[in-house]
Order: structure tokens, then C-alpha cells, then sequence
């Protein structure tokens, strides 16, 4: 990543997100890394990272005292600004910050999947699911107009009405719905 010259942008988004998750703490990043905490600490062109509590060679706003909740930690890579990704500043005076190389984490959902937003859209018996803006087969009042904050989109696999996890309706007529196969976090 080139270095501009110029701080690191603050981003300081309006809402932040109301979906459960629980922290990462292993070896990949769920969505935009802000959950993550794990122990990475070198950048995607492998520059150690600066610690987070150092104002030494880069100066910067995103400290543990500016961000308690943001796991800034020893020099770790994390994400306290709503970046794309987990980044960090590099102990290279020539190049202020960059990504870091943490894989995201396979899809899952959190406790009843309520906060799922993957795009798993089969059930566990392999059936294709109905898109949740169509009555056929299957007639439903779960509909994206009838509880838009559910994630209603497409046909993938959700939990608008507190079921005890994820799940879509089918396109089999003869089958109305079904579980999906979603992990919960954190299971093996």
C-alpha cells in the first residue's frame, strides 16, 4: 500500500451495527474485521505492525484510550474505524499503515441466526430455497415487507420469525420448509 503521506482518514460511521457477534478470537475476521481478535501482527506485505498504544514512528488518534471496545492491543492487527478490513500502522516510517492478511471467517450464525446475513440458500436435506419475496410454491407471511430488518433478500437462509435457527422455505412443493446447515460461531 502506498503511503501518501497524509493520516490515516478517521471514519466515524453514523450507525453502527445491531447485529449480535461475537468477537473473533481466532485466526480470521468475520465481515469487516471490527469483532476480530486475534493475534496477527504483521501487514499483507509483511511490515510488523506498530503498537497501538505508540505514537512512535506514526502518530495516531486510534489509541486504546480513544477506542476501549476495539481490542487495541500490543500491535495487533484490528479495524477501530469501519474499514474495509483488520489493518494496522507499520513500524516502517516510510509507509504509515496497511491491511493485513486475515482470512474471513466461514459463514455462521450467532446463537438463533437472527443476525445471520450469509448467502447460504439450501436446506440441510439440500433443497434449493424460495426467494423470500415470492408466494410460490409456498404462501408466507414472512415477507421483506413484513419484517424488514430480518435480511429478507434473496432466497438465502434466515430467522425472521425466532425459530430456533436459521431457515428458508422451500422450492419442492411438497416440502414448505426446512433448517439450513449454517454453523453456530465459535462450534466446531
Amino acid at each position: 500500500m502506498a503511503d501518501t503521506g497524509l493520516p490515516k482518514p478517521l471514519v466515524v460511521p453514523a450507525l453502527l451495527p445491531t447485529s449480535s457477534t461475537t468477537p473473533a478470537p481466532g485466526p480470521c475476521q468475520v465481515g469487516d474485521g471490527a469483532s476480530y481478535r486475534g493475534t496477527v501482527s504483521v501487514t499483507q506485505t509483511g511490515k510488523t505492525c506498530q503498537r497501538w498504544d505508540s505514537q512512535t514512528p506514526h502518530w495516531s488518534y486510534n489509541t486504546p484510550e480513544n477506542h476501549p471496545s476495539s481490542g487495541l492491543v500490543e500491535n495487533y492487527c484490528r479495524n477501530p474505524d469501519g474499514d474495509l478490513r483488520v489493518w494496522c500502522y507499520t513500524t516502517d516510517p516510510d509507509e504509515r499503515w496497511d491491511y493485513c492478511d486475515v482470512p474471513v471467517c466461514k459463514p455462521c450464525q450467532v446463537g438463533d441466526g437472527a443476525s445471520y446475513r450469509g448467502t447460504v440458500a439450501v436446506t440441510q436435506t439440500g433443497k434449493t430455497c424460495q426467494r423470500w419475496d415470492s408466494q410460490t410454491p409456498h404462501w408466507s407471511y414472512n415477507t421483506p415487507e413484513n419484517h424488514p430488518s430480518s435480511g429478507l433478500v434473496e432466497n438465502y437462509c434466515r430467522n425472521p420469525d425466532g425459530d430456533l435457527r436459521v431457515w428458508c422455505y422451500t422450492t419442492d412443493p411438497d416440502e414448505r420448509w426446512d433448517y439450513c446447515d449454517v454453523p453456530v460461531c465459535g462450534m466446531p
